[in-house]
């Protein structure tokens, strides 16, 4: 049952609000409250899959890394191709002397969920599922705010964690704003302004790639990439893998759920050719036997004003709760690198100090903790900015061949562009 008030309400019970709500109680805050929207959790809106070095040591701090690992696969890097030959190999290895975690780890968005939710069931607390907030009122109180749900449900809160997602209603009631940093807007000759994710099951008892590392292609045609992901419930009957590709605007926007044979085409159109299921190209055709679930979406980013802010309501004096954004209601971008969800669990995980400090008097701290979050968040929007510009460069230039991929060949196979590239990716330079 939702209580009539509490200190800190968690909206959103993805990896990014399991994550605050745990760091809260594991860092001396145990008057929480966490809600969702939805009836119940469901793969079909997993997206994420990679979890970084610097994830899992935050993950770490507050107890919730060994089980994450266990389940997932460690991936020690991703193989770069231009369709037929290997040009770059960016590996963790360099890592090891840095973190206990050399590694990405390959898991899907919703194992991660259910075992963060599971963290939090140990705690003491449970999600209350099917509370959507619609609205807020004054609660007559100064710091507090009280918060309606659809279901006629309210409660009074002193501090409101917004971790509602890229449609943040928390952010909305809030009155901030959500815009490109930078002012871009899609262009329409953009070759990656489009993407498809799914995960898939191919023909082949063999492995497809090894197991501890994805592939990735780029040419005239356009950029794929593959990984291996463990074994589930819903791939009992093979090794399932993520795939991803982009789709130009000029070719017209992909299918809502985009299907098998859609996804077959753009893999034998711009995947590694080893992989395509045309026997005229590849000597041992490899076919996708299931589709477990995909994808489309737009790219774009976006970044919320201020992540800390008070709400103020019925046009009085007072003020009411105090406001933190995290995860994809603070910032959004492209999926380049893997660092949405990555970036949205260290803004939770080390909140929760922050914001028991400020719950026990503390002035300022959230304040400094906000303006380091929104610094972050800047960062890896334009490390994301550059991945992608320099994919679509590449696809839409017509000229991709000999040199250029030689190019790439060379700069790949210096030392340091290999340690910076895993350094950047790792988040272990962008805490």
């Amino acid at each position: 049952m939702l209580p009539e008030q509490t200190t800190v309400l968690v909206v959103g019970a993805g990896p990014t609000g399991l994550a605050a709500a745990i760091s809260l109680i594991k860092a001396g805050c145990n008057d929480v409250v966490v809600v969702d929207g939805a009836k119940e959790k469901s793969i079909f809106t997993s997206r994420a899959m990679a979890i970084h070095a610097a994830t899992l040591e935050a993950l770490d701090s507050i107890g919730c890394a060994d089980e994450l690992v266990e389940r997932g696969i460690k991936g020690v890097g991703i193989a770069m191709s231009d369709r037929t030959n290997k040009l770059v190999t960016p590996s963790f290895d360099y890592l090891a002397s840095y973190t206990k975690y050399p590694f990405v780890l390959l898991l899907p968005q919703h194992i991660t969920e259910e075992i963060l939710e599971r963290d939090l069931e140990e705690l003491g607390k449970e999600v209350l599922y099917s509370h959507k907030v619609v609205g807020v009122q004054d609660s007559g109180i100064e710091g507090v705010t009280s918060v309606q749900f659809e279901n006629g449900s309210v409660i009074e809160a002193k501090y409101i964690v917004g971790a509602d997602g890229a449609r943040s209603v928390v952010r909305q009631l809030a009155g901030v704003n959500f815009k490109d940093p930078d002012g871009d807007n899609i262009d329409n000759d953009n070759a990656t302004a489009q993407l498809v994710l799914a995960d898939v099951i191919f023909n082949t008892t063999s492995p497809v790639l090894p197991l501890d590392s994805g592939v990735g292609s780029i040419s005239n045609q356009g950029f794929f990439f593959c990984a291996p992901l463990p074994k589930s419930e819903e791939s009992d009957d093979g090794v399932p893998y993520r795939v991803g590709f982009n789709v130009p605007l000029a070719a017209g926007a992909p299918p809502s759920n985009p299907p098998t044979e859609y996804i077959q085409e753009h893999l034998d159109k711009v995947g590694p050719v080893n992989m395509s299921s045309d026997p005229s190209v590849n000597p041992s055709p490899i076919h996708i036997a299931k589709t477990i679930w995909s994808t489309r979406f737009r790219t774009h980013s976006a970044i919320a004003d201020k992540f800390l802010t008070k709400l103020r309501v019925d046009n009085t004096d007072r003020d009411g709760a105090v406001v933190f954004l995290v995860g994809d209601a603070a910032h959004i971008h492209s999926p380049a690198g893997g660092q949405g969800m990555n970036l949205g669990i260290r803004d939770a995980v080390g909140l929760g100090a922050s914001l028991n400090r400020s719950i026990g008097g503390e002035s300022g701290v959230l304040e400094e903790y906000a303006k380091q979050r929104h610094e972050r968040a800047l960062s890896i929007i334009r490390l994301t900015k550059r991945i992608l510009s320099f994919i679509g460069a590449v696809s839409s230039s017509g000229i991709f061949g000999g040199v250029q991929a030689t190019a790439i060949w060379l700069v790949g196979r210096i030392p340091y562009v290999r340690r910076m590239a895993a350094w950047q990716v790792s988040g272990l330079g962008n805490r």
